[in-house]
């Protein structure tokens, strides 16, 4: 018999803040050299810095995807007495594997033919791999073809769901302390490796070992909700009480780097996991929240189309920004508001696309690999 889909209230909202927090940072940042002199003044300068925060949207995805597949494993291993390893890896498989290749082959075989196109100094091989983070590091802004960067993130979560199926075929785990000890582990590893390269900015935001800390500590979330007593003492948190840790939590994402200089710049991860998890979990519990992300408009419906959403809005952003170049439309703040509103149109016109048309077929197999 096959295991009952689990559904979580909120989390298609939250996935949707997280993707929309990334669409903004990278509209302000990506290409930003194409913009008149107006980019650079009070105003504009003032809305850049407000969405500053939006590259931890990424952070958000990490810990929103190692609890949910954490707490997935987790509740078959409890229903089922074991974990189908196969299931798992293909149910992964079709979620992240076609749209990430339709983009990485156009981008390797197809944009060098186009209007705009540029033969990319970046490696292929890495990006079938599913290690385009490592060529971020190597290769990063000094290429023209910056529309992949996006698919960094995806190379990693496919990186960690890896680590997770072999070592739980490895040592068959069958309690949820040695899951927590597990994921202990990566957190504070991930940590000294970030010390260790804290004068690297790179390594800091793109290698796996700084960033898999996220997806750990999601997953450390995973395994605390199965006690009561944890989602007791959340279920009854006060309106103020959450008010005021999303305050200081937001507050930090703002002035990280400045609260933490030098070395201790290695903390910021540790910080704002621990903040994103609160969110997931409060979202997921509490009764008293000042919001619930998927009553507000749209955003549980959008939040199923985040996935071709974040892969696809910087290829829109770079054929957006060079074509008002050409057009001469980037010299003044009206141009820049339209093209905002086309990147938004475009950008979400072709997610619904792909998610009905491409998406959804392929992710209705994943009833076939269910326990």
């Amino acid at each position: 018999m096959q295991q009952e889909r689990i559904h979580f209230e909120n989390l298609n909202g939250l996935r949707f803040i997280g993707a929309f927090l990334v669409f903004i940072f990278h509209a302000f940042t990506i290409n930003r050299e194409v913009w008149g002199s107006f980019f650079e003044s009070g105003p504009f300068l003032l809305f850049r810095k407000l969405t500053s925060i939006g590259h931890y949207g990424v952070n958000l995805f990490f810990v929103l995807s190692g609890f949910l597949i954490t707490y997935l494993l987790l509740n078959e291993l409890k229903e089922k007495g074991k974990i189908h390893i196969g299931f798992f890896l293909v149910r992964r498989i079709l979620r992240l594997w076609p749209l990430y290749f339709v983009l990485v082959i156009f981008g390797f075989f197809i944009f060098p033919l186009l209007p705009f196109g540029v033969q990319t100094i970046h490696e292929f091989w890495r990006y079938a791999l599913f290690l385009s983070n490592f060529d971020e590091i190597i290769h990063g802004s000094r290429d023209s073809l910056n529309f992949l960067t996006a698919t960094w993130s995806v190379s990693i979560e496919e990186q960690f769901y890896i680590i997770w199926a072999l070592f739980i075929g490895l040592f068959q785990w069958k309690t949820i302390r040695s899951f927590r000890i597990f994921f202990l582990i990566i957190v504070f590893g991930s940590f000294f490796f970030r010390w260790y390269y804290s004068n690297n900015v790179s390594v800091l935001y793109y290698h796996t070992l700084s960033v898999i800390s996220d997806m750990a500590m999601g997953g450390l979330l995973a395994t605390w909700v199965f006690k009561k007593s944890i989602i007791s003492s959340v279920q009854e948190l006060k309106k103020w009480k959450i008010a005021l840790i999303y305050l200081m939590g937001i507050s930090f994402l703002f002035f990280a780097s400045h609260i933490l200089p030098g070395k201790f710049i290695a903390l910021e991860r540790l910080v704002s996991g621990a903040f994103f998890s609160f969110v997931l979990l409060e979202q997921l519990q509490a009764k008293y929240s000042f919001y619930k992300a998927d009553r507000i408009p749209y955003f549980e419906r959008a939040g199923k189309l985040t996935y071709g959403f974040y892969l696809f809005h910087s290829l829109m952003i770079f054929y957006l920004c060079k074509s008002f170049e050409t057009l001469e439309w980037n010299q003044h703040i009206e141009g820049f508001i339209a093209y905002f509103i086309l990147l938004l149109v475009i950008n979400s016109s072709l997610s619904i696309l792909s998610y009905r048309y491409f998406e959804k077929p392929l992710l209705n197999l994943k009833r076939y690999f269910r326990v």
